[in-house]
């Protein structure tokens, strides 16, 4: 070292040349940090949580096993529950003839006047049958609104509203309403009567 440097140093208090080593120190670690141990240290990091995660995700995951046990028994429930509220396969005429039945009591009882059944296309959905129905029907907006509500108890769960409108008839007064009723029956059960 040269002798002013050391001259220099000598007169300085021991607190401010300490300070400063600290200080020079404390500055080569940091950028020791920043340039080589930063990068790898967030890496390890976010390779635990990954494995976290993961772990985590991997519990929350069912069985498969288990899934096809569940489902075996959701299927065997819903036939069960099909099986009890469709009635024995019948001919066109005669299930069309029950629909009308039912619907016009139905009817009768919510205080509207049943217009017009018109039995509809059939056709294949997966492993049903789909019979769909035309039906018009005339009354008081609330009676109307009240049949519908009760629509399920009628026909069964197996039947569906597929579209419906209504319009305002005589003055206001009574409202027409047209929809297509739309029932669902197994195709196994249609394929044993035939």
């Amino acid at each position: 070292m040269s002798p002013r440097l050391t001259d220099a140093l000598t007169r300085l208090d021991s607190r401010v040349l300490l300070g400063g080593l600290l200080f020079i120190v404390g500055m080569v670690a940091g950028e020791g940090w920043l340039l080589v141990l930063s990068k790898p240290y967030a890496e390890y990091r976010q390779l635990i949580m990954t494995s976290e995660s993961l772990a985590a995700t991997l519990t929350k995951l069912p069985r498969k096993d288990s899934d096809l046990t569940k489902l075996a028994e959701e299927l065997r429930q819903v036939s069960e529950q099909l099986s009890g509220q469709i009635p024995a396969p019948a001919p066109d005429d005669q299930l069309t003839s029950e629909v009308m039945a039912s619907l016009d009591r139905s009817a009768a009882a919510s205080g509207i006047t049943l217009t017009r059944v018109r039995p509809g296309a059939r056709r294949q959905v997966l492993g049903f049958e789909e019979v769909s129905f035309e039906v018009s029907a005339q009354g008081k907006y609330l009676r109307l609104c009240q049949w519908l509500l009760d629509y399920e108890s009628t026909l069964g769960r197996n039947a569906t509203v597929s579209e419906f409108t209504m319009k305002s008839t005589d003055e206001g007064r009574l409202v027409a309403l047209n929809l297509k009723a739309v029932l669902y029956l197994p195709l196994q059960a249609q394929g044993a009567a035939q």
